[in-house]
């Protein structure tokens, strides 16, 4: 019966450090994955991911967002020269800004 109580008390206490809402959880996710975090910060997020489904989605679709996006960097991304403006729409757009001014 003892050993229940220490360790009901000691969930208890790790739940109270580990404890992460959602919108704690989010942005670190985000940030977890351009950064290593610290120790105490990784383990409150996969203490949340094991217990939130819903942050658990989210992960994934961040993840997602960011293979399409790496996909369509590499494979689509104009190059500099490419993403020049001709001298027409140059001209065009200066005339749009003088006649708003």
């Amino acid at each position: 019966m003892k050993s229940n109580t220490l360790m009901v008390k000691f969930l208890g206490w790790m739940i109270k450090w580990l404890k992460a809402t959602c919108r704690d959880t989010t942005p670190l996710i985000s940030e977890m994955m351009d950064h290593t975090l610290p120790l105490g910060k990784r383990l409150r997020v996969k203490f949340h991911l094991a217990i939130c489904d819903v942050c658990g989605f989210y992960k994934k679709q961040l993840e997602t967002v960011r293979a399409l996006a790496r996909k369509l960097g590499g494979e689509e991304a104009p190059t500099q020269q490419e993403a020049v403006l001709s001298e027409e729409a140059k001209s065009k757009i200066k005339d749009s800004l003088k006649q708003a001014s």
